[in-house]
């Protein structure tokens, strides 16, 4: 008999580094493959992600369900490789608001103002 999962278990914050946090808020409403989502990432970047760093952490965050992945289509413009896109599911998005919603309180706590450079 599988076993009920708890109220705890089901409501387990799931833990999200930095570069974690970067990737899942690139990909917010959009489905992208690794060099686009290096093109958002990088340009303001002050130490830029690498595809050996962006793989891994994209595979971190698909097994612990924040985002998912999908083959696209064989084309002419990329020589027949297929590309993995891949978005944010819905745990992605909700875990993505609180960390948000977290920083900012912590900002406004702190007298600090976000988003002022």
């Amino acid at each position: 008999m599988p076993k009920k999962p708890n109220k705890k278990e089901e409501t387990k914050p799931v833990k999200l580094s930095a570069i974690d946090q970067d990737i899942v808020t690139v990909l917010m409403g959009t489905e992208l493959y690794g060099l686009e989502i290096l093109d958002k990432l990088n340009p303001d970047r002050p130490i830029p992600l690498s595809f050996g760093s962006l793989y891994p952490a994209l595979n971190r965050l698909e097994k612990k369900g924040i985002i998912k992945w999908r083959w696209g289509d064989e084309s002419e413009e990329t020589g027949g490789a297929r590309r993995k896109y891949y978005k944010v599911t819905g745990l992605g998005e909700t875990t993505l608001r609180e960390i948000q919603r977290y920083r900012t309180l912590l900002a406004q706590r702190s007298g600090q103002v976000l988003g002022g450079v």
